[in-house]
């Protein structure tokens, strides 16, 4: 019960206020269904009373209010119009209840869908170091399998919890009323054994789902590693390997699946079984202390109605719980998100111009948790329309300086000036706007050169104009001709489709789409053979006109025979100039 308290408290805390509303409301429908499920037993009573008594016209005023209601001839009428009552209420009963589990699962899912986003934008809100040090398979397990099992087991289960607790206690409510011994007889035969398997199922719920969570991103992890490293995984022979890591891990898991799947399906056989002891119990007691065999049935009859629709609900309250126990982790995943913390956090965006220089003052840079600076005290200047190398040993802080360079990292000390304004995060966006990033390993989309391009845009709203101009000056107006679907062909997951040098220049070309007036290239020819790197240097060539700014890291000089300045960081971060390389 701590459990179901504590997650109400967190649903309460952490469902937006424009959601509350609609949580009433979903609520308001549970007293409903509750009240339809207690009508649905009640009509089974009168049909049971027909049945089993004589002279129920004399005897009660509802059977002689309906026998002449109908102008009845006979208790065979009588029985056949209540049974048809009870079908009609039976099924008018149901189908309101699927349209209130309608509702609220479309409320619990959307919730899904609202949270999976709102988390995917607090990530993003963490910026680069937390996508750099977290392992991409739990960022994927906490947007998608968290925030299911929050709407389908925290949200929905403790509704539907709710809504069985609510019909079991207006149940018992009437059983009180109509024969208090048959109470008596449910308590002391269900209770225990129900309470005894809470107790034993609870803590084991926990340790599963636990066990679950910790399991799901590794065996993602160990799926990616082999897939993506497909070709180092066959020539090296590690394929068993990999497989082994892969069927160890979902061995764990199937057998905590099967696990939880018996802790579901226990309830109903541990209930069934306290009942069935209950019926044993009042043939004996029947047999010895009532007056007729009729009374007996009557009273077996009242118990299997009470036991028909209470053995469901008290099973449907188990399935609830576990399911709050072992998906209880999630509470910590979306903790963050508590009281619209995302939303209160937004920022401005304002505008910002460049037009005349990049500007690094007395920049301090170390990384989270390590005691040595990467940069003290570095001041860089980069003039608009300028083209820049930096070049210097592995481990200098090439990287580093295009990351700060980028707004990825924040200086400790120190500032980043665009022009004249420091760049914060109200001029984020606006400078993202200005840049572009052509990485080593451009990130490609499993789809066509167009959405590459024009990436993020939907296809329809894609300006071929300028596509065809980006392709252009990128230098792949040759490679895209020469393809059978042009702009159209898919290019396979990652580029797999193309060479090295072609998803370098469809990199550059995504950059100059977009208008960029900053171009960071970041090793971009290093991974490249000679012959390539040269057509991608040319490329850079082209557009070192004085328009684009354009900032390149390289290992090899010959990359850099088109920069207007080179700047050299040594293996101490200390950053000077270098003289120009010959263009001949």
């Amino acid at each position: 019960m701590k459990t179901v308290i504590s997650t109400i408290k967190f649903i309460l805390d952490v469902v937006p206020r424009h959601r509350k509303l609609r949580l009433l409301l979903v609520s308001g429908l549970l007293i409903v269904n509750s009240v339809l499920e207690l009508i649905g037993l009640g009509a089974l009573l009168p049909v049971f009373s027909v049945l089993l008594e004589d002279n129920v016209i004399e005897k009660y005023g509802w059977a002689r209010w309906i026998y002449d209601l109908f102008s009845l001839t006979d208790e065979r009428q009588l029985i056949v119009v209540l049974a048809l009552g009870l079908l009609f209420i039976i099924i008018s009963k149901n189908l309101l209840g699927l349209w209130i589990a309608k509702v609220n699962s479309t409320f619990s899912l959307n919730m899904s869908k609202e949270f999976a986003l709102r988390l995917h934008r607090y990530y993003y809100k963490k910026g680069f170091n937390y996508f750099k040090t977290v392992n991409s398979n739990v960022v994927v397990r906490n947007l998608r399998t968290a925030t299911t099992q929050f709407s389908n087991f925290q949200v929905l289960g403790t509704l539907n919890l709710l809504n069985e607790l609510l019909v079991l206690t207006l149940i018992i409510v009437f059983i009180a009323i109509y024969n208090f011994n048959i109470l008596l007889l449910l308590i002391v035969t269900v209770l225990p054994p129900f309470y005894i398997f809470y107790r034993w199922v609870r803590i084991r719920s926990i340790r599963l789902g636990a066990l679950s969570n910790k399991l799901t991103p590794i065996i993602g992890k160990n799926m990616f590693q082999s897939i993506f490293g497909y070709v180092d995984v066959v020539i090296m022979g590690a394929e068993d390997r990999f497989r082994d890591k892969i069927k160890s891990n979902l061995n764990k898991l199937v057998d905590i699946d099967i696990k939880t799947a018996l802790y579901n399906l226990a309830p109903t056989r541990v209930i069934e079984s306290s009942l069935m002891l209950a019926i044993v119990i009042i043939i004996i007691f029947g047999i010895y202390y009532l007056p007729s065999k009729a009374e007996l049935i009557k009273l077996l009859g009242l118990f299997a109605v009470a036991g028909y629709r209470i053995m469901p609900s008290i099973n449907r309250m188990m399935i609830a719980i576990n399911g709050l126990h072992r998906s209880h982790w999630v509470v910590e995943i979306l903790e963050p998100l508590k009281q619209d913390g995302v939303e209160k956090n937004h920022v401005k965006n304002e505008a910002l111009d460049f037009n005349h220089e990049l500007r690094l003052e007395r920049v301090a840079f170390k990384y989270p948790g390590s005691s040595h600076y990467t940069f003290k005290n570095l001041n860089l200047n980069i003039k608009k329309g300028e083209v820049l190398g930096l070049i210097g040993p592995s481990g200098a802080g090439k990287t580093t300086l295009m990351n700060i360079l980028l707004g990825f990292l924040t200086p400790d000390e120190g500032a980043y000036y665009i022009d004249d304004t420091k760049l914060d995060s109200r001029y984020k966006k606006s400078f993202y706007e200005k840049v572009g990033y052509v990485q080593q390993q451009v990130y490609l989309i499993d789809g066509t050169i167009a959405e590459n391009v024009a990436f993020g845009c939907k296809p329809q709203d894609i300006d071929h104009d300028k596509l065809k101009q980006a392709i252009s000056r990128a230098n792949l107006s040759e490679m895209v001709a020469g393809l059978p679907k042009g702009i159209h062909e898919m290019i396979g997951e990652n580029g797999t489709k193309l060479s090295g040098g072609q998803r370098q220049r469809v990199g550059i070309a995504r950059a100059l789409y977009f208008d960029s007036q900053i171009i960071f290239l970041d090793e971009a020819t290093s991974s490249l053979d000679s012959k390539t790197e040269q057509e991608i240097t040319e490329s850079i060539q082209r557009l070192s006109d004085g328009s684009l700014t354009i900032i390149i890291i390289a290992h090899r000089m010959s990359t850099l025979r088109y920069c207007t300045r080179i700047v050299e960081i040594n293996k101490d971060s200390q950053v000077s100039e270098k003289p120009l390389v010959s263009k001949i």
